[in-house]
């Protein structure tokens, strides 16, 4: 329990607040997102312009109560209004009108939805965080180790960067298919020398790339970037013979592979900052050649020891896709279908349709949000037995769902309990069956903090101070040489007793008595 400190008393935390503080952030936060990025929109002789003004959008009251909702089989949801401009160029007239995009469905006082006159909730999502993480494995002969880099992106696609037995460098772009990274370094605008001047072990980076008959071939990895681009062409698409190239060509590169599999987005861009010692923007949601040059050369270290290995199943690995994050998701997928909507209509309108009404339509968002609460695997029907089930289903966690794991497919080390679960997730409440280890429930007093991640809170204790306050540690920094984490009972034992108490505290995985 948590120490009031007003009253001085125990008080247990509000469970419904992981799902508030989730739909106020998509509220507050990913609507206006959403809508400042949603682009001006042009006909193809640019005589008409349309655009939203997404930082005016309003909400309005429910016309509905949540009980009525209930009894008549409606969805309790509020009507999203935002201002928007149509400029004719040709006669210079401007019109500005506030549009209806759509229902956005509300959350009750429960924490939960009501859809169709049912109770429906959404389940927290838990996923490994989008960045490069190391490990080596053995061969298909269980002899020799191969050394691997994965990234993964903010969409959950996955590339490898890979040292194989024979000690080359590839990157592997699907189970079957792998390029060399001079071809990818190549195709991301990189030449020889930039990549020599770069790298922290050029002799060990030559020495991977090729190495015949103790000459170098350098004809291997000198590649123009158009070169490079047809060639990684060839081997992301098994394309046999000779390609012209054209930047139709290196377009359906770029939005079949780069953005799909590059975009680490704005958590993941602190990953490879944090790891390979980078100093790029957060901003910069996608990966640059740097990223992957360093990747490899921090894959090089890892080959030769001096690199460490990484834990995926460590909290600190992971991240919560909440209800904000889940609900802006599906708003992005509304507003894209709708720009293609307005897109059709811009070029079809007149005089008397391009008013900014005309052009947007409302029943995309609608159908949006209905087939997110009708058939996404974690919108669930609201457990209803008792209301501490009630309760306790706003608090799951799951690895289940799109860009997740699988009842079939995952394995017995990720269903395990993980020391980083201390204070963060409960270790006992789980569920049977084949997805045992793959549903869990948050403990009482953890809470997500920034970037989705799972904080658990400790009193601090110093000698200096006898004060006692509450500090909120991230997976890991318990850990930390420079916390020594007590049991939580330890010092409550005894209390009346003056004399100097000694309580055991794990330190480097070794157990101290302080």
């Amino acid at each position: 329990m948590r120490l009031d400190e007003n009253e001085g008393a125990f008080t247990i935390p509000e469970f419904g607040k992981i799902q508030f503080e989730g739909f106020c952030r998509f509220i507050d936060q990913g609507l206006m997102e959403e809508l400042h990025n949603f682009p001006k929109i042009e006909d193809t002789d640019k005589e008409i312009e349309s655009r939203l003004f997404g930082n005016e959008y309003e909400l309005a009251e429910p016309f509905i109560k949540e009980r009525d909702a209930v009894y008549q089989s409606l969805t309790y949801y509020s009507e999203l209004y935002v201002p928007a401009r149509s400029i004719r160029r040709n006669s210079s007239k401007i019109q500005k009108q506030t549009v209806f995009l759509g229902n956005i469905p509300l959350m009750n006082s429960h924490g939960t939805f009501v859809v169709n006159g049912i109770y429906r909730i959404v389940v927290n999502q838990i996923l490994i965080s989008p960045g490069i993480y190391y490990r080596s494995e053995l061969d298909h002969n269980r002899i020799n180790y191969i050394y691997t880099g994965t990234l993964i992106s903010d969409w959950g696609r996955r590339s490898k960067l890979e040292i194989d037995v024979g000690e080359r460098i590839w990157a592997r772009v699907s189970r079957k298919r792998k390029i060399s990274i001079p071809v990818l370094l190549s195709a991301m605008g990189l030449n020889l020398e930039e990549i020599l001047d770069n790298t922290r072990y050029p002799e060990k980076f030559l020495f991977l790339l090729k190495k015949k008959k103790g000459r170098w071939e350098r004809e291997e990895y000198i590649w123009s970037k158009e070169k490079a681009i047809l060639e990684f062409y060839k081997k992301l698409y098994c394309v046999s013979g000779d390609l012209v190239f054209s930047e139709s060509l290196c377009k359906e590169l770029q939005d079949k592979f780069f953005r799909q599999r590059c975009e680490l987005g704005k958590i993941g861009r602190r990953n490879p900052n944090q790891k390979l010692n980078l100093d790029i923007p957060e901003n910069e949601i996608f990966s640059l050649p740097q990223d992957v040059l360093a990747a490899v050369d921090y894959l090089i270290g890892v080959k030769f020891g001096m690199g460490t290995h990484d834990d995926i199943d460590h909290l600190r690995n992971r991240r919560i896709r909440s209800v904000a994050d889940l609900l802006q998701n599906q708003f992005r997928l509304a507003l894209g279908r709708l720009e293609d909507a307005v897109r059709r209509t811009i070029h079809r309108a007149t005089k008397r349709r391009s008013t900014p009404q005309n052009l947007v339509t409302s029943t995309l968002l609608k159908n949006t949000f209905q087939d997110f609460f009708g058939s996404h695997p974690l919108s669930q029907f609201l457990d209803q037995t008792n209301p501490l089930t009630e309760i306790a289903h706003g608090r799951k966690l799951s690895h289940l769902g799109p860009g997740g794991l699988t009842g079939r497919t995952a394995s017995f080390r990720t269903r395990d309990i993980h020391p980083s679960y201390y204070g963060r997730i409960c270790p006992i409440d789980t569920s049977e069956g084949m997805n045992a280890g793959l549903v869990a429930s948050l403990s009482i007093h953890a809470k997500i903090g920034e970037c989705g991640s799972l904080q658990s809170p400790f009193y601090k204790i110093s000698e200096r101070s006898r004060e006692e306050h509450m500090v909120y540690l991230l997976p890991g920094e318990d850990e930390d040489e420079y916390y020594r984490i007590a049991t939580g009972n330890s010092l409550a034992l005894n209390q009346g007793i003056q004399e100097e108490q000694i309580t055991p505290a794990p330190v480097s995985y070794t157990h101290l008595t302080l």
